[in-house]
């Protein structure tokens, strides 16, 4: 396969956020806006039963999947309680399933542009910190 029929970083991503906007209407979330960008984040924001979601997106290939750093979480935790939202991150990962289904561990890794992709989402993970979590169950102080 030529370079030029690989999928770039950018594509990859987008995909991703479709991936993912797609399972949050399916569970009743309504989108209010998505932007596909890695300089972005969060990539969609969201409202279900009345509450703002933000969701950070990040998508890799196989054998990975999106990963975000501490410094990424701290940043997105602080911009979801800025304004009142709920915070989520979403890791996907996808793997071409072509080779896949030929069992070429190799090109498994190779996004090709058009192919079929298997992927490896399993729903959104609330980001919080432990004095959220504290207070989240009803202790009227964060936890030690």
């Amino acid at each position: 396969m030529e370079e030029k029929d690989q999928m770039t970083r950018e594509e990859i991503h987008d995909f991703g956020v479709q991936i993912v906007c797609e399972a949050m209407a399916e569970g009743g979330y309504e989108i209010i806006g998505s932007n596909p960008s890695l300089a972005v984040t969060p990539q969609i924001v969201a409202r279900k039963k009345g509450r703002l979601c933000f969701v950070v997106v990040r998508t890799d290939i196989y054998p990975n999947k999106g990963k975000l750093t501490d410094r990424e979480i701290h940043h997105n935790l602080q911009h979801a309680e800025r304004n009142d939202a709920t915070s989520y991150f979403a890791s996907v990962g996808i793997c071409n399933a072509t080779a896949t289904d030929d069992s070429d561990e190799e090109r498994m890794r190779i996004p090709a542009r058009g192919a079929g992709f298997y992927v490896d989402f399993d729903g959104l993970k609330i980001m919080t910190t432990i004095d959220r979590l504290g207070i989240a169950n009803g202790n009227a102080h964060p936890l030690p």
